[in-house]
């Protein structure tokens, strides 16, 4: 797809590619000469970003690769979230970190693992062109999924969450917990310095008791919003940013969260979630990375898009995604975790669609057409909200003698649509030529096999419009 005019300008570099920051992006639009740019400081008059009225980003648009290359952090671990300096442009992205051995800490140092079960997290500040310029290291915070940045009388005050419980290593690496924050705490960047949860003073705000909690902000609508898990549940609710200050916790909305989520951002009336995990065994490219948008006024998932960017990536994990300012209006950023030492790929979406299709699309999916053709314009296709996936399809056998043989395998579900267990469904059948009654039988299995199971030996189409649940 080609760069819109609006996309292009967006993308405009203030600054040059350093070239020892991380390698060459490949397969992804680049940014002109690969940089940020800085958004104009506030004397310069650029206003608050805002989206056409009824527009969502397009999240089917092109993403612009604004780095044009992958950057390493000050530590060698996963980003977890970032966000922009509304008035200076400048970025800031917390990680999680593993030694050396900060200021005060006695010695050894702590390992990553250790860092993980005690909250510990790194703040990076990052010029247009990917250098770090400075850090902050947060100790007894959380796991750094929640990030908002407000730009007060020349400050930066980050917000994130805080007051993480120890959580002790079980010695299993591979369903070891990490701690999470309870709290919001909304302090000042100070590049070289530690904060400790326990033993340093900042503003604390508990809105909604909970196990784990993280924020976002949007400053251009002057709200705030955290996702909580409380009782082991996981919802959303949005506040007036000045009444959160006051310590009035009366929500706007509130609606159950849905999907795993590696991170979230607020923006107008809309909320933005992405979730995915890296390439693995059970998670073969293309990989699971999508992204969820809510109407906050609804709680309704209004689009479910697979992100297709950068598949060229050996190693990619869905990290970051958070709205900024520019010149030309506001753009959606998120990244990606890649290579060994988690660099950080950066891309970010300007283009806009006018919200026509707001409801989650259904996505055609693959069949076995050797064994069956659709029927008409039925063609195989599915449906995803929260843990539920509805299927939609009528196909009519052409292999053989063109009857149904009962246990036909029609497809093969990704991995992420795949349930825990066997779930049976019924579907419909033509009629013609069938005794009994016109439904057929139907099973999706945890390895994602979609088979019928009727022993009439039907010669028709036989069709499903049913859901079923993948946990």
């Amino acid at each position: 797809m080609s760069l819109s005019r609006r996309t292009l300008l967006t993308a405009i570099a203030a600054a040059p590619v350093l070239a020892t920051a991380g390698p060459a992006q490949a397969g992804v639009p680049r940014a002109a000469a690969g940089a940020l740019p800085v958004a104009a400081p506030a004397s310069a008059g650029l206003p608050p970003g805002r989206l056409p009225p009824g527009h969502r980003f397009d999240l089917k648009a092109a993403p612009v690769d604004l780095l044009g290359k992958e950057v390493l952090l000050n530590h060698k671990r996963a980003h977890q979230q970032a966000a922009f300096d509304p008035v200076t442009g400048l970025l800031y992205v917390i990680q999680l970190m593993d030694g050396p051995k900060l200021p005060g800490e006695a010695d050894p140092a702590r390992t990553g693992a250790e860092r993980d079960a005690w909250g510990d997290l790194c703040v990076n500040q990052l010029a247009p062109d990917g250098t770090v310029l400075g850090v902050m290291h947060l100790k007894g915070f959380g796991h750094g999924a929640g990030l908002g940045v407000e730009h007060v009388d020349g400050t930066a005050w980050l917000w994130v969450e805080t007051d993480a419980d120890f959580v002790p290593d079980d010695g299993d690496k591979t369903t070891r917990e990490r701690a999470h924050g309870k709290r919001i705490a909304r302090l000042a960047f100070a590049p070289g310095t530690v904060v400790d949860a326990v033993k340093d003073t900042f503003d604390r705000f508990s809105p909604v008791g909970a196990t784990a909690i993280t924020p976002s902000l949007d400053v251009d609508h002057g709200q705030i919003a955290v996702r909580h898990v409380t009782s082991k549940k996981a919802g959303y609710r949005v506040y007036d940013l000045d009444a959160f200050k006051r310590g009035d916790f009366t929500p706007k909305y509130s609606f159950p969260a849905m999907y795993r989520t590696q991170a979230w951002c607020l923006y107008g009336n809309l909320l933005y979630q992405n979730e995915g995990l890296a390439y693995e065994a059970d998670n073969p490219r293309p990989g699971n990375s999508w992204w969820n948008v809510y109407d906050v006024t609804t709680g309704e998932v209004i689009e479910r898009t697979f992100n297709a960017t950068a598949l060229h990536l050996d190693h990619r994990e869905t990290e970051a995604i958070t709205v900024r300012r520019t010149p030309d209006g506001p753009q959606l950023v998120f990244s990606f975790a890649t290579q060994k030492d988690r660099l950080m790929a950066l891309y970010g979406i300007t283009g806009t669609t006018d919200g026509n299709d707001d409801h989650v699309p259904w996505t055609d999916l693959d069949w076995d057409k050797a064994l069956c053709t659709a029927a008409g314009s039925y063609i195989p296709q599915y449906r995803q909200s929260g843990n539920r996936v509805d299927l939609h399809l009528r196909v009519t056998r052409i292999s053989g003698d063109g009857k149904w043989v009962s246990g036909d395998k029609i497809l093969t579900l990704p991995p992420y649509l795949r349930p825990k267990r066997t779930q049976s469904m019924v579907g419909t059948t033509t009629g013609a030529g069938v005794t009994g009654p016109l439904v057929v039988r139907w099973e999706v299995n945890s390895d994602g096999e979609l088979r019928v199971f009727d022993e009439r030996g039907i010669a028709g189409w036989i069709g499903l419009d049913a859901g079923y649940f993948t946990s």
